[in-house]
């Protein structure tokens, strides 16, 4: 019995060693299950934008019929002398005591200009030549009136006789429609962008008018009391013509784009001069004094219209 309860007592013991041993050990790890890396996504390819398209234009042609308006202004040189008109009082000799009073101006008017052209053209590689015409309405006037007193005196029979002379004038020149054939050449800078000459025959209606009135008085001293009428002369015209003349210049033309008549829309800028020449109108000048000397009996007009202008113009092709 002894024996019994030592040896449970030993089993006891060593069972207590035994969980107090195990106890001290650390606990077994767990088994922690495999983590997997999240996969690597490749960055989405970055695609270019797409170029953006270009509008087509077509190649340009400069060949075919034109037809257009252009607008712009007209600087007119009004150049008019009347070399002299005179009467000369009794006892008076012309050249030595008495002259002939010249009338002459100069005008420089500006008027807006308009009118249609029509033309046609070649292109034949880099180069555009053809033929156009055009019609324009402008009123370049200019008017001058002119005064003057002119002392006469004579010597007659050894005594010196006074005369006072009034001479009056008044004369307009005016350049009207004007219209033009000619012929142009121009090389293109692009395919779009023409430069050209262009030179020919042109037309223009010119009017003027003229008026003289010459008076002369007899004075009772040099320039003294000056009433006693002794007598006028009086000369009175006007003219009205179509001139022909040359005109040249230069400009500028583009390409817009298609017209709905099968050519293309153009825009251009032009300058030209235009000169028809001096003329001369004669007419008679009438004098009423029955003991005049050396009386005039003519008067000439010296004239030289010409003008320049600056234009812009829209065409199209046919």
């Amino acid at each position: 019995m002894t024996r019994l309860l030592t040896l449970g007592v030993g089993l006891l013991a060593a069972f207590a060693t035994l969980g107090s041993a195990l106890a001290d050990e650390p606990p077994p790890e767990k088994k922690r299950a495999p983590v997997r890396a999240a996969p690597v996504r490749a960055a989405p390819a970055r695609v270019a934008p797409a170029p953006r398209a270009e509008p087509v234009r077509q190649a340009s042609n400069w060949s075919g019929g034109q037809v257009g308006g252009s607008n712009g202004g007209s600087f007119a040189n009004n150049a008019f002398a009347e070399p002299g008109s005179f009467i000369c009082p009794p006892g008076a000799t012309f050249g030595v005591y008495c002259y002939e009073t010249p009338f002459s101006f100069k005008g420089h008017p500006a008027s807006y200009t308009i009118g249609p052209f029509l033309g046609y053209r070649v292109q034949l590689g880099s180069f555009v030549v053809g033929i156009e015409g055009d019609v324009s309405y402008k009123d370049t006037e200019s008017s001058v009136g002119q005064a003057t007193n002119v002392q006469i005196n004579p010597v007659v029979g050894g005594s010196q006789v006074n005369y006072l002379r009034n001479d009056n004038f008044a004369g307009t020149l005016k350049q009207g429609w004007d219209g033009s054939v000619r012929g142009r050449i121009g090389v293109l800078v692009t395919p779009w962008t023409l430069i050209y000459g262009t030179g020919g025959v042109a037309l223009e209606r010119v009017s003027g008018s003229l008026t003289y009135v010459g008076t002369v008085y007899g004075c009772s001293g040099p320039g003294v009391s000056c009433t006693t009428l002794v007598g006028t002369a009086t000369a009175s015209t006007s003219f009205s013509e179509t001139r022909v003349g040359a005109t040249g210049g230069a400009g500028v033309e583009f390409q817009l784009g298609q017209s709905p008549f099968g050519g293309s829309w153009t825009a251009r800028i032009e300058y030209r001069y235009t000169d028809f020449g001096s003329f001369s109108k004669s007419f008679a000048v009438y004098t009423a004094c029955a003991t005049c000397a050396s009386p005039s009996s003519g008067a000439t007009i010296d004239l030289h219209p010409s003008f320049q202008t600056v234009r812009v113009g829209l065409g199209f092709g046919f």
